[in-house]
């Protein structure tokens, strides 16, 4: 069995999306998934980093948003040689209108990005 990982990055510029490799353990996998992660949101703590290493290895999808335009999407997805991949780990990102609509709305509620909210 082989876990995949890709990365897809969102910025206003541009969207990327990237292989980042095939590993033989889930691991290793979450571990380099957390790597990218961790340079991507250099703010991150180490308790932070283990929870993002978690979710990896259990769950194999992690979303970061940085703020309404910069997004970090991870993905492991399982792969066996030979063997058509299964129904469930096909699709590896999605973006769904109610994503759309959740960015307008972010933009719409913070347009200079700082809250002024108060009470």
């Amino acid at each position: 069995m082989a876990y995949v990982v890709t990365k897809l990055v969102t910025t206003e510029e541009s969207i990327d999306f990237s292989l980042l490799g095939i590993f033989s353990d889930m691991k290793q996998a979450a571990a380099a998934a957390t790597d990218v992660y961790k340079d991507y949101n250099k703010k991150a703590s180490f308790v932070n980093l283990e929870m993002v290493n978690e979710w990896l290895s259990t769950r194999g999808e992690y979303s970061f948003r940085r703020d309404k335009n910069n997004r970090l999407q991870l993905d492991i997805s399982i792969a066996e040689e030979n063997q058509v991949i299964p129904a469930d780990h096909q699709r590896i990102f999605t973006c769904s209108e109610q994503d759309k609509v959740w960015v307008q709305m972010s933009s719409a509620l913070v347009p200079d990005g700082v809250s002024k909210a108060s009470l």
